[in-house]
């Protein structure tokens, strides 16, 4: 799991940037069926989501699959805890 900080997000090509906790920066990919939770304020819990509910700064916790061979990291399913 990475958890961090939306940096960069490029909803139009499924990629973006999470700045980790501890500084690194972790490039991810967004493919077909990666889960999005996002925070739903009246219940304070979470609901479905898509990456236009995002934007950068927002603390996320993601889980991803093993490395590509872009160099990038799959995305299973982020999870915005802000």
């Amino acid at each position: 799991m990475i958890a961090g900080r939306i940096k960069k997000l490029d909803v139009a090509n499924r990629k973006g940037i999470i700045t980790t906790h501890e500084g690194e920066d972790v490039a991810v990919t967004f493919p077909d069926g990666a889960v999005i939770e996002v925070a739903e304020p009246e219940t304070m819990g979470t609901m479905g989501g898509d990456l236009t509910d995002l934007q950068e700064g927002f603390e996320v916790e993601v889980e991803v699959a093993e490395r590509g061979a872009d160099g990038d990291f799959p995305c299973a399913s982020l999870l915005c805890v802000s």
